[in-house]
């Protein structure tokens, strides 16, 4: 059962391939707290990240256009949508004009070397298929706004928590580094 419910979300999957990637800033779960976007911006900057990976829960796609005044050009933005982001035709257009990707439910991405899985994480059945799947290096969700750092069959499963603190009072994202697989977790 799991592996067919897992063929049928891959089916949806799209593919990105930034290959000199080492370093991403990894954030879920913004829920339109822009004191934490902005702070996201400036660790994620600071730390000298390729890319951002947003795990979905925007909540507001105006969201996007601060997250992308935070981090400035330059920086890739690729993001799921979450089950609190609604207005998709609003998000859509304001992603064209923030620049950021948006990827749809799920997505498949080739980083550095790696396949990375993103998802929001609405059913942590399949996040666990995906993980147990073989099909990625590393599997980036969020929805549960609880870190989660650990490894399942030799796949890198990471959670950052959450970027807004409106469930636990811990504003957290992370940054991964694509060589070593090694997480920091940051406070915002």
């Amino acid at each position: 059962m799991a592996s067919s419910v897992l063929s049928i979300m891959m089916n949806r999957f799209i593919t990105r391939r930034l290959l000199r990637v080492v370093k991403i800033g990894v954030i879920s779960d913004t829920h339109d707290d822009y004191r934490a976007i902005y702070k996201s911006g400036e660790v994620f900057r600071s730390a000298g990240v390729s890319a951002v990976l947003h795990a979905g829960d925007w909540t507001s796609p105006f969201s996007m256009l601060k997250t992308r005044r935070a981090l400035g050009p330059g920086v890739p933005i690729y993001t799921v949508f979450g089950n609190n982001d609604g207005d998709r035709y609003t998000a859509a257009v304001r992603s064209r004009d923030a620049a950021v990707e948006v990827l749809g439910e799920a997505a498949l991405l080739q980083m550095g070397g790696r396949r990375i899985g993103l998802y929001h994480g609405t059913a942590e059945v399949l996040v666990e298929a995906m993980a147990r799947s073989g099909m990625f290096d590393v599997v980036i969700y969020g929805h549960t706004h609880r870190l989660d750092i650990r490894r399942v069959n030799g796949t890198l499963i990471l959670n950052p928590g959450e970027a807004c603190g409106c469930a636990t009072e811990r504003k957290t994202a992370a940054i991964l580094d694509l060589q070593t697989l090694d997480v920091e977790v940051v406070e915002l």
